[in-house]
């Protein structure tokens, strides 16, 4: 039974709790009698994945393209708050630095001849006379 529930929900070992459990049930705890010890975390993994199949387990062909979707689907309805949720924030970052790149070259660009320092070409330097009259 644990087995087909193992390949039906192909959970990752994270999902198996590592504190907070009761006693004797987290997953880096030892199971209890058996002898050689064993962690539960170490009985979390697929048959296939420790060496071994149950025949009458073997996967039949998927029927569908959807059932082979399911797991994928399911983890991802379970973030996709978050996913929507970075994707507001990082749409606001965005605009909000496009906005001050904007505003700098703006700004830059206005800058009036009267704050800008005397520059002269090399050519009408030699012309300028600094006597007075």
């Amino acid at each position: 039974i644990f087995e087909r529930w193992l390949r039906r929900h192909r959970p990752m070992l994270e999902v198996y709790p590592a504190a907070n459990a009761p006693i004797g049930h987290n997953r880096e705890n030892y199971m209890v009698p058996f002898i050689p010890l064993y962690r539960n975390g170490e009985f979390f993994k697929p048959s296939r994945e420790l060496g071994y199949d149950y025949e009458y387990l073997q996967d039949p062909a998927l029927d569908s393209f959807q059932e082979f979707l399911i797991p994928y689907l399911e983890q991802a309805r379970q973030i996709w708050a978050w996913l929507v949720g970075a994707a507001v924030i990082g749409g606001i970052v965005t605009a909000v630095l496009t906005g001050l790149i904007l505003a700098c070259r703006k700004k830059r660009r206005g800058i009036s001849s009267e704050i800008q320092p005397l520059l002269t070409e090399s050519e009408d330097y030699n012309n300028i006379s600094y006597q007075s009259n």
